[in-house]
């Protein structure tokens, strides 16, 4: 569960005409959703700091 002020920042981010905001489901069923700072061959790093390795992503988005 997010607090108001971080669901109005994800919001505030949706907005913009470049926003990278992404819904990922994890391999153990959790859902995650932020902005991607960077994709590499590894895996995706959040602008947060968190990182998911594509071992761990089940779908991105909606897609496997």
């Amino acid at each position: 569960m997010i607090s108001a002020k971080e669901r109005e920042r994800l919001q505030n981010q949706m907005k913009r005409d470049e926003s990278k905001i992404v819904n990922i489901v994890l391999q153990n069923a959790q859902q995650v959703a932020g902005e991607i700072e960077k994709a590499t061959h590894q895996g995706i790093y959040m602008v947060d700091g968190r990182y998911y390795g594509y071992e761990e992503i089940k779908e991105i988005n909606g897609s496997l």
